[in-house]
């Protein structure tokens, strides 16, 4: 993009965007940020298919502002995330964020997000999403929810707060962050870390937060599913008084234990003010609890017979998982100043760090 002397003054908001093999999604996304009320940004297209099927929508679209960049070979979701959430510039901007090829940005979303991360003074804005359905006509229609209103409040979360909120959902979602490229101190990529489950990858982004960020509650952008998107959770199929929430296995059980053998109380009295937002929260924070063995707690809404039953079946998941756990946990790419390194004495999976831009793109 080329700018004019009365541009000069306005930042540059670079987008990333990993694709594979969607290009009528792409195309969507793309459009919106052609829809920007912010024009002042630069993406690139990180396609990850060896068909190529994004480079034909890029052409199409003409603007100078989208650049194409294809892996030699398919990297993998993960890494292709990976790069898109990389904290430094790639093309020159002061602002960057990562925008999945099935979602798309509201209008307004890019100046907003300037405009908190300015009057916030916080490197890391989380930003809600409406999660909309596409239907099998692609028409994307609203159901009525969001990713982050259940569990975050408008305002500033200090890293422990945000660890807190790992007990009701995997903390950070890639779709919802912005930053600024020159302050931020936060390492979201994980390297070659071999976790494939998204799950899991934005849990670990989240444990490596090490700096406050606001949370925006209002949407800027839309987080698209198709088909039924609550019937595809992973729940226990054990009768309901012995079933923890869908996604608590054996790895939840694992990061749960040691966050709490690492914060104790005052990650229990973080999370306990996000319990009690609602009451589904407060049940499922109850369950958490138990599932990471953590009797510490005064009970409300899980009967004595019942906890009992849930240590059981949790402690036995504990027992004969053991050596998983410890996978789990050596597999983790934790921050080098994490105390865990030392309470744990393990070390740090050798992960890929970028000293440098991980892609050498031209700036127009």
């Amino acid at each position: 993009m080329i700018q004019t002397k009365d541009q000069q003054d306005y930042p540059i908001c670079e987008i990333r965007i990993p694709t594979y093999r969607r290009p009528h999604s792409l195309q969507r996304a793309l459009e919106s940020l052609q829809n920007q009320t912010y024009p002042f940004w630069r993406a690139v297209v990180l396609d990850n298919s060896p068909d190529k099927e994004a480079e034909a929508v890029v052409e199409e679209l003409q603007d100078q502002r989208i650049v194409y960049y294809h892996h030699p070979k398919n990297i993998g979701g993960t890494r292709n995330i990976d790069l898109a959430l990389y904290p430094q510039n790639i093309l020159g901007g002061k602002y960057a964020c990562s925008l999945e090829d099935d979602n798309y940005l509201f209008p307004s979303c890019l100046q907003e997000n300037i405009d908190i991360l300015q009057r916030e003074n916080v490197s890391i804005l989380l930003r809600n999403q409406e999660i909309r359905m596409d239907g099998e006509d692609g028409v994307s229609q609203s159901t009525g929810e969001t990713t982050r209103d259940k569990w975050f409040q408008r305002g500033i979360y200090s890293p422990l707060e945000l660890y807190a909120s790992l007990f009701f959902c995997e903390g950070l979602s890639n779709g919802g962050l912005f930053w600024d490229t020159e302050t931020i101190r936060t390492d979201f990529t994980l390297g070659d870390c071999a976790v494939k489950d998204a799950w899991y990858q934005e849990i670990l982004r989240t444990l490596r937060v090490v700096e406050p960020i606001y949370f925006e509650p209002t949407v800027g952008s839309a987080y698209t599913v198709l088909g039924d998107y609550q019937a595809a959770g992973r729940g226990s199929q054990l009768p309901k008084f012995l079933a923890t929430p869908a996604k608590n296995n054996r790895a939840t059980q694992a990061i749960l234990r040691y966050m709490l053998k690492l914060y104790g109380k005052d990650l229990v009295e973080k999370a306990d003010v996000i319990a009690n937002y609602s009451d589904e929260n407060f049940v499922a924070f109850e369950y958490q609890l138990l599932n990471a063995l953590y009797t510490e707690h005064s009970f409300q809404t899980i009967r004595r017979r019942h906890q009992l039953l849930l240590l059981g079946k949790n402690a036995c998941r504990r027992l004969f998982f053991k050596q998983h756990f410890d996978a789990v946990l050596k597999q983790m790419p934790w921050p080098s100043h994490y105390p865990i390194l030392v309470e744990l004495k393990l070390r740090p999976m050798a992960v890929q760090r970028y000293e440098q831009p991980p892609l050498a793109i031209p700036v127009a």
